[in-house]
């Protein structure tokens, strides 16, 4: 009996959501064994912290080498190092800092920067890979794996710089979401995907979250407003996962593209929209100013 190009769509996602799941359970559960022992995990130490609930709120952070001798360096106005000593003893150490000194020698590694690269990468690739029905599926497949393993440890660190059990909320907001979205959008009782104004306002929106988030890094914008932006992102990306599921409705009356290659394709599509709304949800829920 053939399945649905549904079927085949949600087992690639179900796989790929849970593989980021599991890594970033993983990062979580070895950051609090971590905080529970006094040692680090991945390169990372933790503080514990409590938050308004009583929760315990694990807090990351690079734990200065205490060995003598270590470096120490000051900053330019434009926040370059641009001088370096080094320190014998801890009175050094407090007359420096009272100079604007600050510590460069560091135990562990911050690791983050690389998986950011590599996850990157590996995205772009699959996005690549997902869209040439030419080349093997596999490949494919193989390039949204390393997507998954990249990004799980990376939302789990998201989730302990603001507050993992806010996280966890996040986490359950975006299931119902997902749950009622593809319910809509799969039901068909209107045809979302065939409507190009609805795909058009979508697409323009898009446009302009993609301009806000990029002036970020060139601008000081204050967090009410990057709270209200991925507020707005959260929205969009709920109106984008009933416009895909409502098109993969529409692309099962094609029975030519119901198979792997086309379900890889609109997985990916769906991922990506989850994993979007995901992160504006964690963007609105954090206080970071």
């Amino acid at each position: 009996m053939e399945t649905t190009l549904l079927f085949k769509t949600l087992v690639i996602l179900s796989a790929q959501l849970a593989i980021v799941l599991l890594t970033c359970f993983y990062c979580l559960n070895g950051a609090r064994k971590a905080y529970e022992k006094n040692t680090s995990f991945l390169g990372m130490f933790f503080r514990g912290s409590v938050n308004m609930k009583g929760q315990l709120d694990l807090i990351p952070y690079l734990k200065v080498k205490e060995e003598f001798p270590k470096e120490m360096t000051s900053q330019d106005e434009q926040g370059k190092d641009f001088r370096t000593k080094i320190v014998n003893n801890q009175d050094e150490v407090y007359e420096l800092l009272k100079q604007g000194y600050r510590h460069t020698s560091i135990e562990g590694s911050n690791w983050l920067g690389y998986l950011v690269l590599l996850n990157a990468i590996a995205m772009f690739g699959t996005l690549f890979l997902v869209s040439e029905f030419d080349l093997p599926p596999a490949l494919g497949f193989i390039a949204f794996t390393l997507t998954s393993l990249s990004l799980g440890p990376l939302i789990g660190f998201i989730m302990l710089e603001m507050d993992e059990n806010d996280g966890l909320t996040a986490l359950k907001i975006v299931l119902v979401v997902t749950l009622l979205t593809g319910y809509i959008g799969y039901s068909d009782f209107y045809s979302f995907s065939e409507n190009a104004v609805f795909g058009v306002i979508l697409m323009l929106s898009l446009f302009c979250l993609l301009l806000f988030n990029l002036a970020r890094f060139f601008m000081d914008i204050s967090r009410g407003t990057t709270r209200a932006a991925a507020i707005f992102g959260a929205f969009l990306f709920s109106l984008f996962l009933v416009y895909d599921f409502n098109y993969i409705k529409k692309q099962e009356e094609i029975y030519v593209l119901n198979n792997w290659e086309t379900a890889l394709e609109m997985a990916f599509i769906l991922y990506l929209d989850i994993i979007n709304l995901l992160l504006d949800i964690l963007e609105a829920m954090g206080n970071a100013q």
